[in-house]
């Protein structure tokens, strides 16, 4: 039997919208990610599955990712491969906004790519994965499959054959995300944003992301954090998530100076300083959605490794 892994991310990381992501890991130790088990070569493909969130997955295994992976793998390859015993380990729920499809996809995709020698270089694998994404969120996009592929923050790059690049991080910072145990489907999120925007929002989006940038590369945090702003999608997406204004109050009012929606939510993601930050934020998480079963909370630092075998 051989292991693979693939973490949690965090899509548009607010000032990014479809251009920025971050892979994510628990400072625990947790894997906040799937995990995926090819144990032998098979006449047949065989399907199996469990974990936290498995309750939210189709019952019938043609109709998971890590089937449908497998099929866009050997056509990519265009070989008639050997069927697999797979177990697919589901720690991530279902339209929560940490990727939770992606990271299924990045890891079969990767799986794949090891088991059968590396037919795929790091661009195709890429460019597959982000060909399965689109086929669930309903358009093509690369800021959740390259953060669970590669690691760390990730810049996208249209219209480059590079596709994606690290960008520096604040090793100290923290990234509390708290998925309140409801779904919102990417494509649902996707609807209510406007077909066009106008010329001021234009630019402010393109220069809020520019700053953000910018005071990475030169190491200044309050300049970053102060960077960190959705003027594109937030707007739009508040109906779906009215509870996020009234906690980014109690937030800001504890100096924790970012509040936002990971990728198309429902899940919400603190930007903290430091770890005393981030425990208060954590806190006031909890206490907000500790009814739901489904619900939960991590603190989170960045994850410098994405796919790999454990």
């Amino acid at each position: 039997m051989t292991r693979y892994y693939a973490p949690a991310s965090t899509g548009n990381f607010s000032v990014g919208f479809d251009l920025i992501g971050l892979a994510l890991e628990p400072v625990s130790g947790e894997l906040l990610g799937d995990v995926l088990e090819i144990r032998a070569e098979s006449s047949m493909f065989s399907f199996s599955q469990s974990g936290r969130y498995v309750h939210q997955l189709p019952a019938n295994p043609e109709d998971n990712l890590v089937y449908i992976c497998f099929q866009a793998f050997a056509q990519k390859v265009a070989s008639l491969l050997p069927h697999l015993v797979v177990h697919l380990q589901k720690n991530l729920p279902v339209g929560s906004g940490l990727g939770s499809s992606a990271c299924s996809i990045a890891v079969a995709c990767y799986a794949f790519n090891e088991y059968f020698k590396r037919p795929l270089n790091t661009a195709q694998l890429l460019q597959l994965m982000a060909e399965c994404e689109g086929g669930v969120s309903g358009s093509m996009h690369f800021d959740n499959v390259a953060p669970s592929l590669l690691g760390g923050l990730q810049l996208m790059l249209p219209g480059s054959a590079q596709i994606c690049r690290a960008l520096p991080w604040f090793a100290h910072w923290r990234v509390v995300v708290c998925y309140p145990g409801t779904v919102i489907s990417t494509k649902t999120a996707r609807d209510v944003l406007p077909e066009a925007v106008n010329r001021a929002t234009a630019i402010e989006f393109s220069g809020l992301l520019a700053r953000f940038v910018s005071a990475l590369y030169e190491q200044d945090e309050n300049e970053a954090l102060a960077s960190i702003q959705d003027v594109f999608a937030e707007p739009h997406r508040l109906a779906l998530i009215p509870e996020l204004l009234p906690l980014r109050k109690k937030m800001l009012e504890q100096g924790i100076a970012h509040l936002g929606i990971s990728g198309s939510g429902p899940t919400l993601f603190a930007v903290c300083s430091c770890e005393a930050q981030a425990e208060i934020a954590a806190g006031l998480f909890r206490s907000h959605y500790e009814k739901n079963a489904d619900a939960m909370t991590h603190i989170c630092q960045i994850a410098e490794h994405g796919a790999r075998q454990i």
